[in-house]
């Protein structure tokens, strides 16, 4: 009589792991053509990016809080006040973050996969790098998206709204400066300022026009200049127009090339009517260029600034672009996870955030152009996260 065998096969640790959510005579082509890979990846990848931005919010809630408090004690600001203050500059806040966030979540999703084998298995079932990269690559786009709509919509009126519930509201400001039809207005005692542009780091105002009113409100006097620059202890204004209005209705014109008119308010208190790029839409900002251009000023410093609104939410794709395939190539050895995806994030996006940093600051002062000083950042970094992709892929 025959004897039948039987073998028991087990399975040993050199066999790769089935992938998360394979069930017994399941396909792994079948698996990955239904998305459940792409959903795994996306569920993660939400949970920890949603948990580093509440990170961030707090972070930032408890430093403003004790750098402001100070203010709030002495003005005795109510609590309500407080909280509407953070309610308004949450937005601007976020689309300074989201960027930083995003890229966080996704190299720690790749860590915790390659720490877990996830990525050996996948490559296994001949997933390929672009497959495990696209779901990552996809939502940091659309978070790039949400944060171009914001800074177009809701980013603009939040910033002003926070900015006035902070120096009136809070701190008990009069509220003198105000940007309007492309142009800082302030008011004074018995004088109203008219300042085309307002270059803050040289102290210099452009296209300044002074009214002098008497005490029944009747102009007495107005001062026309191409421009006035801060000396350290008052103006000294150049191509002076001097109207004065006689009570006869008569006017007497003087003229000076040069002539220091004192003042009392310094270049902080214009300051306070310059409305911060991140405070305009893109097409307020582009009128306010053209504007600029039409009445012969140089405009340098906001069409960087304009350039930038279009560039900076690319930061957001670029820092995915570029984190995701190092992260992969690290899981190619032994170790990553967490701590591996957070030093990873930590000196790619600090290298990344000065370089642009520098660049718009360069642009600002003319050493570079404006489209290249918003640009080359991205491009450059672009590049390299390509090459690194490319390199990890073949």
């Amino acid at each position: 009589m025959e004897k039948t065998h039987t073998r028991n096969v087990e399975r040993t640790s050199n066999q790769l792991p089935l992938p998360l959510g394979r069930s017994k005579g399941m396909r792994p082509e079948g698996l990955f053509r239904r998305g459940i890979l792409s959903r795994y990846i996306v569920r993660e990848f939400l949970k920890l990016f949603f948990l580093w931005v509440i990170s961030f919010f707090l972070i930032f809630f408890v430093v403003e809080l004790f750098e402001r408090i100070n203010v709030v004690i002495v003005n005795k600001a109510p609590a309500y006040l407080i909280l509407e203050y953070f309610l308004y500059y949450t937005p601007l806040f976020l689309t300074q973050t989201l960027p930083f966030a995003t890229l966080l979540a996704a190299l720690i999703t790749l860590g915790v996969l390659a720490r877990n084998n996830e990525i050996v298995a996948m490559k296994a079932h001949g997933v390929s790098t672009y497959r495990i990269m696209l779901p990552l690559l996809l939502l940091a786009a659309l978070i790039t998206a949400f944060i171009f709509a914001g800074t177009e919509t809701i980013v603009p009126y939040a910033a002003r709204k926070a900015t006035y519930i902070w120096s009136v509201k809070i701190k008990g400001e009069e509220e003198r400066a105000f940007f309007e039809l492309n142009k800082i207005w302030y008011r004074g005692e018995d004088v109203i300022y008219n300042i085309r542009l307002l270059d803050p780091e040289e102290d210099l105002l452009k296209g300044v026009t002074i009214y002098y009113f008497d005490e029944a409100f009747n102009l007495r006097q107005r001062v026309d200049a191409r421009e006035a620059r801060w000396n350290g202890n008052g103006w000294t204004f150049y191509e002076v127009n001097i109207r004065n209005f006689l009570p006869e209705a008569e006017v007497v014109r003087e003229t000076y090339d040069e002539k220091d008119i004192p003042i009392p308010e310094k270049p902080e208190d214009f300051k306070k009517g310059m409305q911060d790029p991140k405070e305009m839409t893109y097409r307020e900002l582009k009128e306010y260029v053209e504007k600029l251009k039409s009445d012969g000023y140089d405009p340098t410093r906001y069409v960087v600034d304009l350039h930038t609104k279009v560039a900076f939410p690319f930061l957001t794709l670029i820092m995915v672009l570029i984190g995701s395939p190092l992260a992969l190539a690290t899981s190619q050895g032994r170790g990553g996870g967490i701590a591996q995806g957070v030093g990873l994030s930590i000196v790619i996006g600090f290298v990344y955030w000065m370089a642009f940093a520098i660049s718009v600051a360069m642009g600002h002062a003319g050493t570079l152009p404006p489209f290249i000083a918003a640009w080359a950042p991205n491009v450059f970094f672009g590049l390299i996260g390509g090459f690194i992709f490319e390199s990890i892929h073949q």
